[in-house]
This record gives C-alpha cells, structure tokens and sequence, in this order.
C-alpha cells in the first residue's frame, strides 16, 4: 500500500512500528523564576485591576514593570543576590504609600544596573537615572508593614 492508500490506523500502526515519539509540548516560560512565582506573574498578566484602586488605568503600568522584570530577567538576577519576591513584586496593603516593591517603583523606567542593595533604572531616553534602594525610603522602613504581593493586592 502507499501512503495515499493507507488508513488512519495503519498510518498509526507505522508510526508507532518506527518508535516514534510525539513532540514533548512547549514549556512554559518561568523566567528563570521559581515555578510558583512565575505562574502568579503569568496570573497577575490577566488579571483585572484591583477593586480598590483610585486610578486603575496606573495599574497596566504597575503589571508592565513587573512583567519586564521577570522577561528581561532581571528579577531572577536580583533573588539570585538575595532580593525576595515582596522586594520585587510587593506592595503595602492599603497602597504604594505604605510599600513599594522595585515594580512598582519602576514607573516605565528600565533596570540598567542591580546589585544585593540597588537597582538603578533609567527613562525611555537613557538620560535620566534613578536609584531603588532595599529597605530604603517607603520600601521596608516601616517594620510593622508587611506588604502583599501585586497578584493578592485588593483581592
């Protein structure tokens, strides 16, 4: 028989003769990540806006930069120096004002350089630089503020 002539079974039965093996299906991106916290990334990419926000068109902007950081890979560079996930990804319980992990700070800038202590980011021309400091002004200075995580925040 050629293969015009065959049915679906025997194309199946050839195939499976030859030890053929299906294609493994694609994985799924974790940005050099822990498996967990990059599928709360991934969840944080579709989900709406949180209830309690004043302004939710800020929101997307907030999502964008903590995207960017997981895909340029810079947030597995900085937990590799020692960040945690609250310092990247977090923020105060009420609002920013009460913590602001590096994605919300970002504000559209990009990381240029990071280190265990600070990440320096610039504006879209590169002219303008900013420092992010651990632990420093509104990130950590208040010891009774735990912050959340973006994908919890006013869930």
């Amino acid at each position: 028989m050629t293969g015009w002539q065959m049915g679906w079974r025997d194309v199946a039965a050839s195939v499976m003769a030859e030890g053929a093996q299906p294609a493994p299906a694609p994985a799924v991106e974790n940005f050099g990540l822990p498996d967990d916290l990059a599928s709360e990334l991934r969840r944080l990419e579709t989900m709406p806006p949180p209830r309690k926000l004043e302004c939710a068109a800020n929101w997307r902007g907030v999502v964008i930069d903590a995207m960017t950081l997981a895909r340029d890979r810079w947030a597995a560079k900085a937990m590799a120096l020692g960040w945690t996930a609250g310092d990247l990804f977090g923020i105060g319980p009420r609002d920013d004002w009460d913590f602001q992990g590096l994605a919300v700070w970002l504000d559209g800038r990009r990381i240029v350089l990071l280190d265990d202590k600070r990440a320096i980011a610039a504006d879209a021309s590169g002219e303008s630089r900013s420092s992010f400091d651990r632990g420093g002004m509104r990130h950590g200075t208040l010891p009774t503020i735990e912050p959340v995580m973006l994908w919890d925040f006013g869930r």
